[in-house]
């Protein structure tokens, strides 16, 4: 009788052993399967994340060419524009005209001053993409 004792005790510690043992590794799955969602989610945002930053440097690159190519027509728009109005105010002047009330006077040095802000507002941007540590 205490031997049948023994085997049922052993078979009851078997029983929970392998109970403990199967609850342990389903926990442990079940981690698991959190752990590579949750990777797998970083991945997919460092991905995004990635082309954002392509965007960004794609959109510094252009601002980067449209400011340089501005600067340079700027130095010689502001040389022929502002040589052409010397002459043309000179000539009104000898005329007795007043260059004030003429639409194209008033047009060019709209487009001058125009031209002078969009130059300081990529200057802006730039210093933006600068200060966030993008060169």
């Amino acid at each position: 009788m205490e031997i049948k004792r023994v085997y049922e005790k052993l078979n009851k510690v078997e029983l929970k052993s392998e109970k403990i043992e199967l609850s342990s590794v389903g926990e442990l799955e079940k981690e698991i399967k959190k752990m590579k969602g949750a990777l797998d989610y970083l991945d997919k945002r460092i991905v995004e994340g990635d082309k954002y930053i392509d965007e960004i440097i794609k959109y510094r690159n252009f601002s980067l060419d449209v400011y340089s190519k501005l600067s340079k027509i700027k130095v010689k728009m502001h040389e022929v524009a502002q040589e052409k109005l010397d002459k043309f105010e000179k000539a009104a002047k000898e005329l007795g005209v007043s260059v004030n009330n003429i639409p194209q006077v008033k047009e060019i040095k709209k487009l001058i001053s125009e031209t002078e802000k969009a130059m300081q507002e990529k200057e802006n941007l730039l210093k933006n993409f600068n200060k966030i540590g993008i060169k």
